[in-house]
């Protein structure tokens, strides 16, 4: 969505120039994170690969080492903050898979109700980026949807999102911090209702060097019961309505476009109204008849419509018809019929005189997200809420006409339930030697815990409980790296939850460990292809199998290679350019002795290519050695070296099974780059 209305596009993706790159990540979700969306789809387009998920062989490999060493990179960087799902998976039984449970071990995930009962139900995202050019331009994407991270949510559901990439400035300010509103408090209630207060500065931090785009503002719900004074320094739920409806005299009118309705009462909706300047007279809600596609997804209990109907509101009917030529009937110009995806859009519009505001959120139409409030002005909510409003955003629905009468409305016979699990909050991670588990459980009966990974299991066998709280905590020792633990499994009476465990050993014992799907006689030269793939190497083929430690490529192959006289020079012989990228690579091939006007032996070229991974490398240190806020980047950068290093050793290694000058690039390369590194970095 625009200022100017509604586009029809994919949420998949980023506003982010192609050669920008993302230094870190927040998700905020509902129900538990689908691990084969993120690794097959999502990641995949933040993180730039360039090998295929969906591809077979070697290039399935190549995609799970790419994604995995981008994962490392990225640990701890990339958050995804959702309710606790309890009872197994969500989404219909989704299962990610064992390819992608991996993942959870770089990625943090998190849920709420660590204080007290929460329901994560915001959908953001915010994504940092990073150019690698020499100003260096930085720049924070955010994203406010109504779209959980499952497959559902992408395949089968229609989402209404606002996107925006706001330019990062170098240094901090309060006044930058103060013009988002209630989004850096929003993000430090998420972070304490997770169980770390601090876990989410990183993202507050951004914001404070970003100006909100004119136009924009925030509103947002967190859990809890907020008195007047609170609400008027903080407007959460409906009270940060007050402060988005257009200013001047007059009554809001209000238009809704939401799922999911909750239980109403006539008093709470005129409050619900009062609280922002309108009344139930001026609102009106789009919804469906009995007979739309949409019916069996769309909530609305008959009591809260005789509700609505009493307070006088109005409900807008949104057909559909089959016919393509129909255009009324369409939810969207570009919109086809035959699309059977379901709408889980929440979109609000606020219109007082010629000014409107147009809300995109994830607040469906429920005391749950914007509060009850009380005879004192207590606003009572139960949610995690997040929307983006913007001024003189134009409502997409301003064609529809009233129902004809209200028995042909779709409503459902009762309210919906919302349960209150007594696993509220639970966290794990390993260290090497330990893996330590917490959870909020409100129940005082016994509690079940086993913590598994590669086919085994340890059971927790004690809980120490935090004094004055429902807090408990336990550790299990877990020394086997080689099978690592991937979930703890939390158990009261006839209520589960499952719960991923983070990695939380030092960076270089996680380094060179490969995915279980990874061939792990392939796992160390696919690796090194991947790295000088990255710095310059060539792009590396699908269908040859990579020259291993165990000598794999042999004599006869590379007599073979040398005859096809294929190398990588450029015109005239000469090396092609460093920030041009250079050629070398693991194949073993090598030019042919006096090919054409080049006078360079074998080992000479591929000493050249070698060398040219090393330039590019060292270039790529220049491009960022003054830059400020690189710290990462010279970071990934340092790291880089040194795996280089040892896959240059590992590469002369491979390479004299071929014969006595082979070795000689790789050798060359892996001394040169060790002394640029004892000089890191001002190497370069």
């Amino acid at each position: 969505m625009s200022s100017a209305g509604f586009g029809w596009e994919s949420l998949i993706g980023t506003d982010a120039p192609r050669e920008a790159v993302l230094k870190a990540a927040l998700f905020t979700t509902y129900d538990r994170p689908d691990g084969r969306l993120l690794a097959e789809h999502l990641l995949p387009q933040l993180l730039r690969l360039e090998h295929e998920p969906d591809g077979e062989g070697r290039e399935r490999q190549l995609f799970l080492l790419e994604l995995d060493h981008r994962l490392k990179q990225l640990r701890d960087r990339i958050v995804v903050v959702s309710s606790g799902v309890h009872g197994g998976r969500s989404d219909g039984g989704t299962d990610d898979g064992d390819a992608y449970e991996r993942i959870w071990r770089f990625i943090r995930h998190v849920t709420v109700g660590h204080r007290a009962r929460a329901v994560q139900h915001a959908k953001l995202w915010l994504l940092h980026w990073s150019a690698p050019d020499d100003e260096g331009a930085e720049s924070l994407e955010i994203v406010v949807s109504s779209s959980n991270l499952t497959r559902a949510a992408f395949k089968d559901q229609l989402q209404a999102a606002w996107r925006g990439r706001i330019p990062l400035s170098p240094q901090r300010s309060e006044a930058r911090l103060r013009s988002w509103g209630v989004l850096p408090a929003f993000l430090r209630e998420l972070a304490a209702s997770s169980g770390d207060d601090a876990r989410l500065d990183l993202y507050v931090e951004l914001l404070a060097r970003a100006d909100c785009p004119d136009g924009v503002s925030f509103v947002a719900s967190v859990p809890g019961s907020h008195p007047r004074e609170v609400l008027r320094r903080t407007p959460w739920g409906s009270r940060g309505l007050r402060e988005a409806a257009p200013a001047g005299a007059g009554a809001v009118s209000t238009s809704i476009l939401a799922p999911f309705v909750g239980s109403w009462t006539v008093d709470r909706l005129r409050r619900w109204c009062e609280s922002f300047g309108g009344s139930p007279a001026r609102t009106e809600l789009v919804w469906i008849d009995r007979l739309h596609p949409w019916a069996a997804n769309w909530i609305l209990p008959k009591k809260t419509l005789a509700s609505l109907r009493e307070a006088g509101a109005t409900l807008l009917h949104l057909r559909h018809s089959p016919d393509p030529s129909d255009a009324g009937a369409r939810f969207h110009e570009a919109h086809h019929p035959a699309d059977l995806r379901w709408s889980h859009a929440k979109v609000y519009a606020l219109r007082r005189g010629a000014s409107r505001r147009l809300l995109v959120t994830s607040a469906n139409f429920s005391t749950a997200a914007w509060g009850r409030e009380s005879a004192d002005g207590t606003l009572e909510i139960e949610n995690f809420e997040l929307g983006v409003c913007v001024t003189q955003g134009a409502w997409p629905f301003e064609g529809l006409e009233a129902f004809e009468t209200f028995d042909e409305i779709a409503t459902v016979s009762h309210d919906a339930a919302r349960e209150h699990p007594t696993i509220a909050w639970a966290e794990a991670s390993w260290d090497g030697a330990r893996v330590s588990v917490k959870c909020r459980c409100e129940a005082t009966s016994a509690l079940a815990g086993v913590v598994e990974g590669g086919g085994a299991a340890v059971t927790i066998a004690r809980w120490k409980t935090e004094e004055g709280t429902r807090l408990r905590a336990a550790t299990v020792g877990w020394r086997d790296a080689a099978v690592p633990p991937e979930s703890v499994s939390l158990t009261c009476g006839e209520e589960s939850l499952r719960i991923d465990v983070f990695d939380a050993r030092p960076g270089d014992e996680i380094e060179e460990e490969a995915p279980h799907d990874v061939d792990e006689e392939d796992a160390s030269a696919l690796r090194d292809a991947l790295l000088f793939e990255q710095y310059g190497g060539p792009v590396v083929p699908d269908d040859e199998p990579p020259a291993t430690d165990d000598g794999d490529a042999g004599e006869e192959d590379a007599a073979e290679d040398a005859e096809d006289g294929s190398d990588d020079e450029s015109e005239e012989g000469e090396p092609a350019d460093e920030d041009a990228g250079g050629t070398a690579g693991i194949e073993g091939a090598v030019g042919e002795q006096g090919s054409g006007d080049s006078y360079a032996v074998p080992a000479f070229a591929r000493a050249r290519r070698m060398l040219g991974i090393v330039d590019n490398w060292a270039s790529a240190l220049r491009r960022i050695a003054t830059k400020p806020q690189a710290e990462l980047e010279r970071e990934w950068l340092r790291r880089d070296g040194h795996r280089l290093v040892a896959a240059f050793r590992r590469q002369e290694h491979r390479d004299s099974k071929i014969d006595a000058a082979h070795p000689i690039g790789a050798r060359l390369a892996a001394e040169e780059l060790e002394l640029r590194l004892a000089h890191f970095p001002e190497a370069g």
